[in-house]
Order: structure tokens, then C-alpha cells, then sequence
């Protein structure tokens, strides 16, 4: 057991929340969605961990979504943007990071760690309106480099 006041690592807080395996790579929980019958929800929320070896896989979701730093290492997001721009945002509270990285709807994005880390990263990820597994899509590795070449390095 924990003592009271004592500050979890990613590792513990992953395992206190419950996280599950997300398509996308990491590991997540749902925490908050507005419950409106028939209805999309305005917004929704989930704790997500990303690992310190791991790289998610490029996704679009059909929202706007805030990544929201909570604990661990600094995280890489790299964002093609709806015209086919890259965009590389640190999500963290180092002097080269920030700690809220907005993400518009429609954009494609993946995380990584940019540097070797001892730990994974522990973050809230915002939906506006609420995420629906309906608007979302994978796009696999060989597909991004034929489309988006400048992307290679990314599993470097």
C-alpha cells in the first residue's frame, strides 16, 4: 500500500486507474463524458500511458483533443495537419515542452519519447465533442511513409 502524500511513478498510476490496452498503442481509462441519451457527449476525458520504449501508431480522430502532462517523461507529438504539414509539439514540463498540447479534429498524430527515459508518460487526453470509436481511423506504417515521407524517422 501507498502511504498517504506519497508521489506514484507512471508505472503505479497506470495500474491504480486500471488501464487497458488501446488500439492505438498505450494504455488507457475513460474518467469523464458528459451522459446525454441519443446524444454526443460535449466532452469526454481518459488517462492515457505511454511507455518509455513505446511509439504510438498515427490515428485522426473526427475531435479536437488536449493532451494534458501529468507525470513521467516528456512526449513527442507529431501532427500532420489537414494540409499536409508536420507539426512536432513536446508534451511535458521541460524548458523545450509544454504541458497542455491542442491537437485539431481531423489532424493525424502519433506520440513518441524523444530520448532515452527512464520512465513512460502519464497523461489526460481532452475530447471536444466526446471521442467515438466511430471517427476514428489507423493508419498503418507503410501507408504514412508512401503518403508522408518526412515521417520515416519517426520509428527511428
Amino acid at each position: 500500500l501507498l502511504k498517504k502524500g506519497k508521489t506514484m511513478n507512471t508505472y503505479e498510476l497506470a495500474k491504480r486507474f486500471g488501464m487497458k490496452i488501446h488500439e492505438e498503442k498505450g494504455l488507457f481509462v475513460e474518467r469523464h463524458y458528459e451522459n446525454k441519451s441519443n446524444e454526443r457527449a460535449a466532452s469526454g476525458s481518459i488517462y492515457y500511458f505511454v511507455d518509455k520504449d513505446e511509439k504510438t501508431d498515427f490515428h485522426r480522430i473526427d475531435c479536437d483533443e488536449y493532451w494534458c502532462y501529468n507525470a513521467g517523461s516528456t512526449l513527442e507529438l507529431w501532427i500532420i495537419t489537414q494540409e499536409g504539414n508536420l507539426i512536432i509539439r513536446k508534451c511535458g514540463i521541460t524548458e523545450d515542452a509544454e504541458p497542455t498540447i491542442y491537437i485539431p479534429s481531423g489532424a493525424i498524430f502519433a506520440s513518441r519519447h524523444s530520448a532515452n527515459t527512464s520512465e513512460g508518460t502519464f497523461i489526460t487526453a481532452i475530447t471536444v465533442p466526446r471521442f467515438k470509436y466511430e471517427g476514428f481511423e489507423l493508419f498503418p506504417k507503410n501507408e504514412m511513409i508512401k503518403k508522408y515521407p518526412f515521417v520515416s524517422n519517426f520509428w527511428d
